[in-house]
């Protein structure tokens, strides 16, 4: 039997780095191997970095994977309901409010053409003009039938006494020329007689102007 030859004389070794995770995935898919080789290259070459728009822990726009995501789903429709009612609420107060002074405005209006009308009819009163036009053509209150207090208002009153003054005489003089015996000869009851007012006077300061009285 032959002797074992001798072990070969121990040279230079070389160590090698065991390989990552994520470098044993990029040896199998595509896109982890490039993004591996893009992440090895040097110079001025476009490194890819990981995560590159997470921001760091310690930078005020860090937020937690547990934040970011709603995880009250009622909490989240009873904001977005409220945020419903909340604009029609502001809808139906702006139109409160513009039809408030809408109306502040109509009765703004109104206002000033009833004050408008006053003004108007204090003038109107003031300087006379058009209410000659009102004034009757006898000298009496047509709404209470009282005669005037002027001397043309007694010369009315005169007159219309003395119309019927002479009206009661003449049906006094027709029912004696009718009747002289003064009852009904049919019944035998007294006939009533014709009620005659008493004579007028004429006004004071027409007597001596007209002659005869």
């Amino acid at each position: 039997m032959s002797a074992r030859p001798a072990p070969p004389a121990l040279g230079e070794v070389r160590n090698l780095a065991p390989k990552s995770r994520a470098e044993r995935h990029g040896t199998v898919h595509k896109e982890d191997l490039e993004k591996m080789r893009l992440s090895q290259r040097r110079e001025c070459f476009y490194h890819y970095e990981p995560n590159s728009l997470t921001p760091p822990p310690d930078s005020l726009s860090h937020i937690a994977e547990s934040d970011r995501f709603e995880t009250n789903a009622a909490a989240a429709e009873k904001a977005s309901r409220n945020a419903v009612l909340m604009r029609k609420e502001q809808v139906l107060h702006a139109k409160r409010i513009a039809r408030t002074h809408a109306e502040e405005e109509r009765w703004r209006v109104v206002e000033a053409e009833h004050e408008a009308e006053l003004a108007r009819h204090e003038a109107m009163a003031r300087e006379g003009t058009f209410c000659k036009s009102n004034k009757t053509s006898m000298p009496y209150d047509p709404i209470t039938l009282q005669y005037g207090e002027g001397k043309d208002g007694q010369c009315l009153r005169y007159s219309d006494e003395s119309l019927r003054y002479r009206a009661a005489m003449r049906a006094a003089n027709l029912q004696q020329r009718t009747n002289v015996a003064g009852f009904n000869p049919i019944t035998g009851e007294e006939t009533a007689r014709v009620p005659v007012p008493e004579k007028p006077v004429l006004p004071e300061y027409l007597q001596g102007i007209i002659p005869g009285h």
